[in-house]
């Protein structure tokens, strides 16, 4: 199952760490995920048991998932701005 990871070139991957597999039954840890894929099904598991309500919490604590790639290196100029008409301000000029 492939996600739309917010427009990046690169999107985001997750994969369970080993020592933390036993909390993620089904979930085979090693595996590099794309990471919205991996917050889907982690957050699906919870629900089943009851545990939905805990949204104060990442859904894929980096205690137990390591994470790669993501993001898209922009130029200055093509960072995107709020108004056609702003002008891009760095450092407070």
């Amino acid at each position: 199952m492939r996600r739309q990871s917010g427009g990046h070139d690169r999107p985001r991957e997750a994969r369970l760490l080993a020592a933390a597999a036993h909390l993620y039954p089904g979930v085979t840890p090693g595996i590099w995920i794309q990471a919205a894929s991996m917050a889907d099904v982690v957050w699906a598991q919870r629900l089943r048991r009851g545990e939905g309500g805990a949204l104060r919490d990442r859904i894929l604590n980096p205690d137990h998932f390591e994470f790669r790639l993501g993001g898209t290196v922009h130029t200055e100029s093509e960072l995107p701005r709020r108004r056609a008409t702003d002008r891009l301000r760095l450092h407070g000029d």
